[in-house]
């Protein structure tokens, strides 16, 4: 069995257990609002401000509005939290949109947001925080997997105080990350804390994600090493499990802010808040309490999850109304990957 429960040791002294499913904040996708004195104001900022104080486990900030200031006083939401995630920005970077985004949309990102910026982001971040940063990873499409350990070992080697999430990038060689070409660089990423991987570089269809992180956690396996595999953008009712089955134990995402979580589905706000709250429930109130549910459900699942590697026995029932997805795709993945 792949699926996992691991433990990170912090750098700050805390022993952070794993799974984790991690409620991420970020401007891409969400209108902007105009503050007379902060300037553009991303909507997602008031997401973070209704749930931000409730949420203790884990949470996901990007460095790129961290930079732009989109966020009003991010940093105040990182001390409270079991873990801290500020990625590199380079999703805000980048054309594409998570699996989860319910539209296609213009979108035209602020470059004046670089390297440079990423790095003195990071250096504001407080250092008595369980943080986790990420190495800029938005120009390292089509380069060498040997290249992409170097530069991000350059980036990590300055910020000791943190962990270290390396996200691995697809090469000139294929459009998305290969398993085989990884293991013969393996050995050089024994440093760091955390393997991650964005969702659409997984492949393009889900039984090929699926296939990859299987690969690549054996690949680790292997090697005799337990880092963690972190799937970014991978945070779905339905398609976390099966990423966790597979051998990943980190999830972030955005589809916890753009659904309601019912019945073990993500649905539309619109649709979560008539059956929640009624019709006659005003707007800001019921996205409150859908924001809040939402977070509770991560949480349920999370438990869920860790029984179901406690428990050892591939018994699928602990998913509930997801059981029997689960455990289907399970069974078509084992036929791929004999001893997922």
């Amino acid at each position: 069995m792949l699926a996992r429960r691991s433990n990170l040791n912090h750098p700050i002294g805390s022993v952070i257990d794993l799974p984790r499913l991690i409620p991420a904040f970020s401007s891409k996708g969400f209108p902007f609002t105009e503050s007379s004195t902060n300037g553009r104001i991303s909507e997602v900022n008031r997401a973070l401000e209704i749930a931000g104080p409730s949420i203790t486990d884990s949470i996901l900030l990007s460095a790129y509005d961290i930079h732009h200031g989109y966020l009003t006083d991010p940093i105040k939401h990182l001390g409270n939290k079991e873990l801290a995630f500020v990625d590199s920005g380079g999703y805000e970077l980048s054309q594409d949109f998570e699996s989860t985004e319910p539209k296609t949309m213009s979108y035209t990102p602020d470059t004046s947001y670089d390297r440079n910026a990423h790095i003195d982001v990071l250096k504001n971040l407080p250092t008595s925080c369980p943080i986790v940063i990420s190495n800029f990873d938005d120009q390292n499409r089509g380069t060498e997997i040997r290249e992409q350990i170097l530069d991000a070992k350059r980036l990590f080697n300055n910020f000791g105080h943190f962990l270290h999430d390396f996200i691995i990038k697809p090469t000139r060689k294929a459009d998305y990350v290969n398993p085989a070409e990884i293991e013969g660089y393996i050995e050089n990423m024994r440093g760091f804390h955390i393997v991650g991987v964005t969702e659409k570089e997984l492949g393009n269809t889900m039984l090929k994600r699926l296939i990859c992180i299987a690969k690549l956690r054996n690949a680790l396996d292997r090697h005799s090493m337990s880092t963690p595999i972190h799937v970014w953008g991978g945070l779905d009712p339905v398609l976390t499990p099966l990423y966790f089955i597979a051998g990943a134990e980190l999830f972030d995402g955005l589809s916890w802010l753009r659904y309601g979580y019912l019945n073990d589905t993500a649905i539309s706000r619109d649709s979560y808040n008539t059956i929640d709250q009624g019709v006659k429930a005003p707007w800001r109130r019921a996205e409150a309490m859908r924001l809040s549910k939402n977070v509770i459900y991560l949480e349920t699942l999370t438990i869920r999850m860790r029984r179901f590697v406690d428990e050892g026995t591939c018994d699928f029932s602990v998913f509930e109304k997801s059981a029997d997805t689960i455990g289907k795709a399970y069974h078509t993945l084992r036929t791929e990957i004999p001893d997922a």
